[in-house]
Formats: structure tokens, sequence, C-alpha cells
């Protein structure tokens, strides 16, 4: 486990270390999807049974089962909630919940299931290891995640963006999935990168002070992760400007996506701010990108949008199709001029 510097690995490691240690039929990893308040829902992880291993998922292009509703897993939902153990009927044997979590937060449930009932020393085996995948994950946070609001930060974006673009020249040169794999799916689906800038911040610090400005920064954060499915990226840059890794079957679809958070932000009511607007721009991922190539072209409708108006979503593809912008400018990481 202290070896691995991916939260997928680091998972899998915990699921192998509870199996080889404990006389388990299986252990599944359970983590809670969606905020407080608002709609939640499991995402099953990570399995371990029979001695196969079936890793974490892979948020982009992993062949994921659909979330369950929070409320299907009662007893879950109570393991969670309680943060204790609870029983969990099985047949022919027994069954244990106990909580998981990461420096920020209780986050998910892990489920095993064994032949009789855990003695003292075997729990105690099983709460080391839950301590020991919460401070590693703690370790990952710190170097991963943004301090301020928790969500992903510049540094993580590389390795997951140059997956991408694997999975955008898989998608073009050859699939790796069978067709009917891709159509269980909901279809081929493409990646796209959004940038988000929030309009006018600078006078929210500047009229109401740099605390009332981090506490908008930690709602748009909010509002990110209501608006977005559980497999999308979520990335503070810094600053006010926050970008987002998705996956949609065309442009129309990644724009409602978009759309969709500008609705949301602005319709949402800030503490002592009141009402906030975000210009968006977006781009398609494409084969052999760079990070910056990629960035650069959401970044400029980004521009467009704040210099025509603010609070409005631009696709730099159609804003280069209507004459709009000019794409000629960037190849990889080199302007030309």
């Amino acid at each position: 486990m202290t070896r691995s510097r991916d939260r997928g690995q680091v998972d899998a490691s915990l699921l192998t270390a509870l199996k080889d240690l404990l006389p388990l039929r299986r252990a599944l990893l359970w983590r809670v999807l969606g905020e407080p308040g608002g709609r939640r829902a499991w995402q099953l992880v990570g399995s371990h049974a029979a001695g196969a291993l079936v890793p974490a998922v892979d948020h982009l292009g992993g062949d994921a089962a659909e979330p369950l509703p929070y409320e299907q897993l009662a007893l879950h939902v109570e393991c969670f909630e309680q943060l204790g153990l609870v029983q969990l009927p099985v047949a022919a044997g027994h069954g244990v919940l106990l909580p998981t979590a990461s420096e920020r937060e209780v986050d998910g449930v892990v489920e095993l299931e064994l032949d009789g009932p855990l003695d003292a020393a075997q729990l105690r085996v099983v709460q080391t290891l839950l301590k020991i995948h919460r401070n590693f994950l703690g370790l990952l946070d710190y170097s991963e995640r943004d301090t301020l609001t928790g969500l992903l930060n510049r540094k993580s974006f590389d390795e997951t963006f140059l997956r991408a673009t694997v999975l955008e020249a898989t998608r073009i040169y050859g699939s790796a999935a069978p067709e009917s794999q891709a159509r269980r799916r909901g279809g081929l689906r493409r990646h796209w990168l959004g940038v988000l800038d929030i309009d006018h911040f600078k006078q929210v610090n500047d009229v109401h002070g740099h605390l009332i400005g981090d506490e908008v920064l930690l709602l748009v954060a909010r509002i990110l992760r209501s608006t977005f499915r559980f497999d999308d990226r979520l990335y503070r840059f810094g600053g006010e400007e926050f970008v987002v890794l998705l996956t949609a079957p065309d442009e129309a679809a990644a724009g409602i996506a978009f759309e969709r958070l500008r609705v949301n932000l602005g319709s949402y009511s800030f503490p002592r701010v009141g009402r906030i607007t975000g210009s968006i721009g977006y781009s398609d991922v494409r084969p052999g990108d760079t990070p910056q190539a990629a960035f650069e072209r959401a970044d400029r409708a980004v521009y467009h949008a704040k210099q025509h108006g603010r609070d409005q979503v631009q696709s730099q593809a159609r804003l280069v199709d209507a004459g709009l912008l000019d794409e000629s400018g960037i190849v990889g990481e080199i302007e030309l001029f």
C-alpha cells in the first residue's frame, strides 16, 4: 500500500491486505458520491473475492457500473452516518460493515463477508489497516488536492489529461472495447475540457474581504460537485479559475453540461455577496493534445465570453467555425508569432 501513488492502487491494496490477513470470503469497498443534503449515491470502487481482485473504478474510460441510490443500501447508510460497525446479514455466514475515511472526511464503507464472526484480534487488524489506508490517502490528498476547496489541483491534472488523449486516440484509431460494451455504456464518449472563470471575483475580495472570497470559492466547488457526474474530474487551478474534464457523446451534450453549471451558479444566492456569475469556455480533447494546448483553446473561449457580456458558455470550435477565433496560432505547446 505504501508504495502506491494512485488512489485506485491504494484502495486495491487495502482489499488485498484484508483478504490476505483475514479468512474472508470477499471484501468490497464502497464510496459515497455527492454532497450532504443533495443527491447522493454509492459507488462500488473495488472488490476482492475468490482470489480475484477487481480494482477501483478508472474514472476515465473504465467500464464501471452505475452508482446505486443512497437509500438503497440502508445498512451501509447506517454504518456511514453512525461511524460504527454494523452487522450485515449474509447467506450461511457473517457480514460486517465499517466506515472508511480520508483525512478530510468519512467517505465510504468497507464490506466484509466471512464464515464466522470477527474476533477481537481480527477486528484490530481491520481497524489498523483502515487507519493506514486513511493516512496514506491523506498524503495523496495533500499532494493532489487544493487545500481550500478539496478539488483536484493543477499538479494532478496533466497525468489524467494525458490518459484522456490516449483514449481519444484509441477511439479514433481503434477501439479497445467491443462495440457491444460501448453501447452498454451509452455509446462512444469523447472527452471535453471546460474552464470556468468567476465574473468580477476581484470585486468580491475588494468589497467583502478575502474570508468571504474564500467562502465563495468553497461554495462554487460545492456547486461544481453537485452539477457534474461522479466520474467527471473537477479542478481548481488557482484564484477564481476552475477546470472540468468530462466525457460526453458530442459537443452539444458537453455544452448542455456546462450550461447547467452556468445556470446553477447564477441561481445560487451567496451569503453577503448575492448573485455571482461565471464565464465558461470549452474545447474537445484531441489525440496527441498537450494539457497546455487544450487548456488554452478553452481559455480563449472564456476570454471571448468575458469580452462579450460574461455569464455565458462558449464553445471554442463553434467560435472558430464562426470566424470569431483563430486557432492557427497554437501548435501543441508552441505559440507561433
